[in-house]
Formats: structure tokens, sequence, C-alpha cells
């Protein structure tokens, strides 16, 4: 099955939340997350006018922003972008006002067509067809002094006639919400359905069912980041849509108008509630259920993961609990935690189906579908598993305590899992400046990490390189004060390395280790341990002599040029450890370490002053481990035992 068909399956399934409004935690309703019926749109009004049953005006209040409700629309009407097209029961003052009279005879006609004996909809008939709304409105004080032209005693048309209005009806002394009545809705879609008419017998292209009305227009507002935007668009009838090819749009497709409604208002829903957006571009992942909700997300850090999937456990229980993991613990407890998330009575056999889509604008009115795949769900949870075993390394979480004086700080918590999305963008391009360009580049990330994840595609070299690229330039990571960062920069050395164990995993079937290899002979591996010691050494010659917060080491200051240039810029930082050295009184245990490391180079490996590889990230980062690992035993050489995030 396709995207369009699990959609309708889902919309088919979710039956019974249909029109229910969810109410968030702090009490306020937001329609934006209702799923909605068919042939109903969200609308925002900002004017409500109450009248009786017999289409007299009580009164009318405004609030103080605009709300946002759900109205019956037709389907030129929810399309509508120019022209005229009118909402059947609440709309814009244009309409309903008598700015326009074209348009308020489009209204009253919509209106007259649908209201039966009705009782609600004939009192709002009565009353617009009086044409006295805008002197109410007057006399109620409800527009604004800007709303008003220079003159201050006539209305300033242009300014108003975009402001949204809605009605109440008071009978027998209830008031009915027109927005809010199911009665309406249901009446609504039932006049829709008796009005469909199809002249020939033709078949939905996305249920396969016999067409009662063809789609001319589809709805747009399925990402709110883009509410212009159409997924599907065959009514341009001067630009080249379908013609060039065909003749009429319906020789292109043909999708049958309440189908096209139902796969759109699931759509928007899923969004609305699952949606991870950046700028035009959005990823959602549901269960085709009724359980539509995906509680393990691609995006998501293992932390994130944990926490989703034990929402039983606090933060710093769950910050605990993964930083005493192992990491042969940790890949058993994760494939449990996703098996049975994480409750040993609920594990079972997956069977539902999961979808994951990516849509992004190219242009305001055109939403394009960039990735879709769709899996079982114990190939789902396969991929992740897979994803967050082999992008494993040392992350850091933070947990937040009182101190003795009873002030919060953050507490960095290690621990051995995947790093997000996010984390991944940001070891790649650093942190967003409000440039445009740069949520182009996460839009791209993310798409080609969903398509490693999922698409059975390689992981990206370019991602990979270009972080490593990122990483041996710490001097470039600086705070607001525009001093060296090196916490932020070692996050990004993790992060890296976690990126560079997937691409060896992937390209060369190579599952390199987590701590340090003192056997590992590869050249890479060897020049970035050896660029640990020589900053380690520094560190500690620095702290002796209490200058440890002074500046920075030579050896992280001429980490770029030692990516580009080892062999050289090495023979230029041991040059420069020479005084500490001396300072250390021959420094015998770096010296020793240093010289255990050099035995390891294959003949004329050293010698070599290529470039290095990511591959010395984690050599350089298994050292710095070892060393933190060795300071809770030993002071070696006056070691200081430092609180830098690993």
């Amino acid at each position: 099955m396709g995207m369009f068909q699990n959609l309708l399956e889902t919309y088919e399934k979710c039956s019974d939340a249909i029109g229910i409004t969810p109410i968030d935690a702090d009490g306020n309703v937001n329609e934006k997350k209702t799923l909605l019926p068919v042939f109903h749109m969200t609308f925002k009004s900002e004017i409500c006018v109450t009248i009786d049953k017999s289409g007299k005006f009580i009164r009318a209040t405004r609030d103080s922003k605009e709300m946002t409700i759900i109205i019956p629309c037709t389907e030129k009407s929810l399309g509508r972008a120019s022209g005229i097209a009118a909402h059947p029961l609440c709309d814009q003052l244009d309409y309903v006002g008598g700015i326009n009279k074209d348009k308020l005879d489009d209204y009253l006609s919509e209106l007259g067509a649908w209201k039966g004996d009705i009782e609600e909809l004939n009192a709002i008939y009565t009353y617009i067809s009086g044409q006295t709304i805008i002197q109410d409105l007057l006399n109620s004080g409800i527009f604004k002094g800007k709303e008003f032209s220079p003159q201050k005693d006539k209305l300033d048309d242009e300014k108003i006639r975009k402001i949204g209005v809605r009605f109440s009806v008071v009978m027998d002394g209830d008031t009915i919400n027109v927005w809010e009545s199911k009665s309406l809705r249901d009446a609504w879609i039932n006049h829709v359905k008796n009005t469909m008419v199809c002249e020939d017998r033709l078949f939905d292209y996305i249920s396969g069912r016999e067409v009662a009305q063809i789609a001319k227009q589809h709805p747009k507002n399925i990402n709110s980041l883009t509410a212009n935007a159409k997924l599907l668009s065959c009514n341009d009838f001067s630009g080249f849509t379908f013609r060039g090819r065909f003749v009429e749009q319906d020789d292109a497709v043909i999708v049958d108008y309440i189908q096209s409604q139902k796969m759109h208002q699931m759509l928007r829903w899923l969004i609305a509630n699952y949606g991870y957006a950046i700028d035009s571009q959005v990823v959602v992942a549901w269960g085709v259920d009724r359980d539509t909700e995906v509680k393990v997300k691609a995006q998501d850090a293992t932390i994130d993961l944990f926490k989703s999937l034990k929402k039983i456990k606090t933060d710093t229980e769950i910050l605990a609990e993964i930083s005493a993991l192992v990491y042969s613990e940790f890949a058993k407890n994760l494939k449990k935690l996703l098996q049975g998330y994480g409750s040993a009575h609920a594990i079972k056999q997956h069977s539902r189906k999961i979808c994951i889509a990516v849509f992004d604008a190219a242009t305001e009115g055109r939403m394009g579908l960039v990735f879709y795949q769709e899996l079982l769900e114990d190939d789902y949870l396969e991929q992740i598993y897979k994803w967050h075993l082999d992008t494993s390394y040392f992350m850091t979480g933070w947990k937040r305590e009182k101190d003795d004086n009873g002030r919060e700080r953050n507490i960095p918590i290690s621990y051995i899992g995947a790093p997000s999305y996010d984390d991944i963008i940001f070891a790649v391009y650093g942190k967003s400046h409000g440039d445009k360009s740069y949520d182009i580049l996460k839009k791209k990330t993310r798409k080609q990490l969903l398509e490693c994840m999922f698409g059975g595609f390689a992981f990206p070299k370019n991602i990979l390189e270009m972080a490593a690229n990122r990483a041996s330039h710490p001097m470039g990571f600086t705070d607001s004060n525009g001093k060296f960062n090196e916490n932020e920069w070692r996050r990004a050395i993790n992060i890296t390395c976690a990126l560079a164990r997937k691409f060896f995993k992937q390209h060369k079937g190579e599952d390199i280790e987590l701590e340090l290899n003192e056997n590992r002979r590869n050249r890479d591996y060897l020049y970035g341990r050896l660029l640990s010691v020589a900053d380690r050494l520094e560190r500690t010659a620095l702290y002796k002599s209490d200058k440890q917060d002074t500046r920075t080491t030579n050896a992280i200051r001429l980490m770029s040029a030692f990516q580009v240039k080892p062999y050289a810029t090495w023979l230029q930082i041991y040059t420069q450890l020479i005084p500490y050295i001396n300072q250390l009184n021959g420094a015998k245990y770096y010296q020793n370490l240093i010289d255990s490391i050099m035995v390891l180079f294959k003949d004329g490996e050293y010698e070599d002053n290529s470039p290095l590889s990511p591959l010395y990230l984690l050599g350089f980062s298994a050292q710095n481990r070892a060393f933190l690992k060795t300071n809770k035993n030993e002071n070696l050489e006056g070691e200081v035992n430092e609180n830098v995030t690993e």
C-alpha cells in the first residue's frame, strides 16, 4: 500500500476520535490538534455575534487574540486564495458584513441551500440578510481606532474585511455555539453527500472505490508552517500542472472528494500532533492503527528514547540507570526496552504498520513528499535498535540537583548511547544564527539520516567528514563572550566518534571498540592517541604551576594543522612539550606512553604526512577516557582529575 491508502486506513480506524477537541494540561482547547470531520476546516475568528432564534441581534464580543475554531466548508472555500468562495456558516466580514456584495450573495446562497428547517441556520440567514452586522458591531464598540479611516467617522474596509466572525444562537434560554455543534456538523456532512454528482461511473485512484464526486480542489493548511502549500493540486489552468500532457485535469488523476478529505484531514492531524519540523520541512511517523502514536522516534537520542518508554521513572533515575551500563549491558537493555517497551509483561510481536514520511514545500503553494517508508513495527524497531547500537558512544545527559545552599545546578552524567538528529546537526554545522541557509542544511541532513536508518542507504561519508573537520578546529567553539568553549567542543568530538563508529561498521565491517584498544596499529588511531598524550602532559604541567585556566594547550591549538599534516605538526608539538617535560622531572609516565605508541606504527606510516581520517578522533577520545579512568585510582605525574565532559 502507498501513503495515501495508509492515511485512509488510519482515518477509518480513528473514527471514534473525529471531531473531539483535545484539552492540554493547562485546560486550554486546541482545535489545531483535532481530527477534523470531512468537509470541515479550521478558521481563525476574532468576533462572536450572538442572536436570538428569530435572527435579532443581542450582543457582540471581540477576543483579545484570534481563536481557532472548526467550521463547515465547501470544496472551493477550503482551498480559496483569491476569487469568491464563501464558507457556509462562519466567515470573514468581507462575506457576512456586506462589504463586498458579490461575496455576501455567495455566502447567503451557500447558507440558503443548506439551512432547510434547521432553526439556528435560519436565524443566521435572517440576520445576515438584514445587512445590519457592521452597524451592530459599531454600536457595540467592537472596532479599534486603527480600523477607522483618517477622518475617524468611517470604517476602513480594507482593515476589517478579513476579521473572522462566528455566531451563537440563543434557543429557548440555551446558547448554542454553532461552530461547536455536533448536530450541525453532521447536518453539513449529510448535505454535501446528498448534493454530490458524478455523471460517469469512475473509480478513485487512491481507494479503488467508485467515485461519488471528483475532487476538483484539494485542501491546503496541511502543515501550519506552510499553510498555503498543497500536497495535491490540479486546478492550475494557466500553468503546466497537467497541461502539455493531458487535455483535462481529470485525465491526469481522479481522486474522490470524500477520500481526499479523509486523507488530508488525517495527514494534517498527524503533523499537528507528531510532526518534527524545521522551517518548511516536517517529519512524521505514525502507526496505521487506532493508536497512531509511535513512541520510538527516529530523531531521538538514546536518553530521549529511554525517557519516552519509561515514563514511570524520573529524569534523574533514567540518567542514573543508563549511565551505569557498560556496552554489552546497554545493547541487551536497549533491545529489551524496544521489544517490550520497557515492561516485561508487554513483550509481544509487533504487527502494526509504521509509516515514516517527510514533507517539504518547495514554493509557497506546493508541498512535496521527499521521503516515505513503511515497515512492520518489528522491522521498524529493529532498525531503530541497529542505529542506536552502531552509533552509540559516550554521551552526556544532565540532571538538576540542589546543592547544600538549596540552589539548583546541572550535573553532567555520562552514558552510552546514540546522539539525536539535532545533536548530529550541531556536530556538523554548529548552532543556528538565524541564517536561512542553515535550515536548508538541516533539512538535507535529516533526510539523509532517515534514508540511512530506514531506506537502506549507506551512512553519508560527507556528514562524517564535515563533523570531523569541525571537531578538528577546536578554537571555532566559542561561548557568547568569544572564549573557547571546551565542553561544546568535546560534545562535538563525542558525537563525531559516534558517527565514525557507524560509518566504519557499515562501510568497513569493523566494530570499533568504545574503550581504548592498546593493540590497535592503525596510523590514524595512533596519531590520535599521541595528540591526547601531548594535551594531557601539558595540562598536568599547567595544573602544577597553577596556570590551568590561563590558556588552551598547544596540542589543542594546533589540532587543525595536526589533522592535515600529522607528522610535521607532531614534531612541532613535541618540541613545545620539552619545557613541560622538564617541569615534570622528565614526565616518565608520559614519555613511556609516547614510546609505547610509537612502536606500534607500521614501517613508514609514522613518517606519512597525509591527512588523518576521522578515526584519529576515536583514538584521541579513547586515550582521554583511559586517562580519566586512571585518575580515579592513581595520581601519576601530579595528574589532575578534571571535571571536563568527555
